[in-house]
């Protein structure tokens, strides 16, 4: 096969099918498949958290006038960004606040409380916003949350450090065939 050449990708791919990494798209496509469904149960177990918290805010506060309860919530909310690991969302404490009222009535808005570094809020969070018998309620379902943060983050940082390694490897065979002859010896 005198002067036949053959290009820096081709000879990567085969100097990586040599070694057995020519199935990197199936492996990425059944990380993907973990990651998503991994995160589609996390996301329900984060719902579940939220909703007995408020149930349990409910219980608590059945007595206390609605006046008297912190203006706080906690919400979990997909990812939208296209750069977001598929599936990933976030769960996220917020302050109500209240507009003044209107012709359309009063409106509702959530402001998203600061957490901080950690997948856990601390308990300074939600000074001036929680009541003091809303608390407890609040430290107990972030600790499940927090726990659920931080088992979110873990698993999004398989999918990504599996990426790092593909962007490295091929890097690293573009660089091997860059150091070789571009003909085959036997030209």
């Amino acid at each position: 096969m005198s002067g036949t050449t053959t290009s820096d990708a081709g000879r990567a791919s085969e100097a990586g099918g040599a070694l057995g990494w020519d199935d990197d798209a199936a492996t990425a496509a059944g990380v993907d498949r973990w990651v998503v469904a991994n995160l589609a149960t996390l996301y329900q177990q984060a719902e579940d958290a939220v909703m007995r918290f408020e149930a349990r805010q409910a219980e608590a506060g059945r007595d206390i006038p609605r006046s008297a309860w912190g203006k706080i919530g906690v919400r979990v909310r997909r990812q939208q960004s296209p750069a977001a690991t598929p599936g990933a969302f976030v769960i996220e404490w917020v302050r109500y606040r209240f507009t003044a009222p209107t012709a359309a009535g009063r409106r509702c808005q959530t402001v998203y409380i600061q957490r901080g570094t950690g997948d856990r809020y601390p308990r300074s969070a939600f000074r001036n916003l929680a009541r003091p018998w809303q608390t407890p309620l609040v430290m107990e379902a972030e600790e499940a949350l927090g726990r659920i943060r931080a088992l979110t983050r873990q698993i999004a940082q398989v999918r990504t450090q599996l990426r790092a390694a593909e962007r490295a490897k091929r890097d690293f065979y573009a660089s091997l065939c860059a150091d070789t002859p571009a003909t085959e010896p036997w030209d």
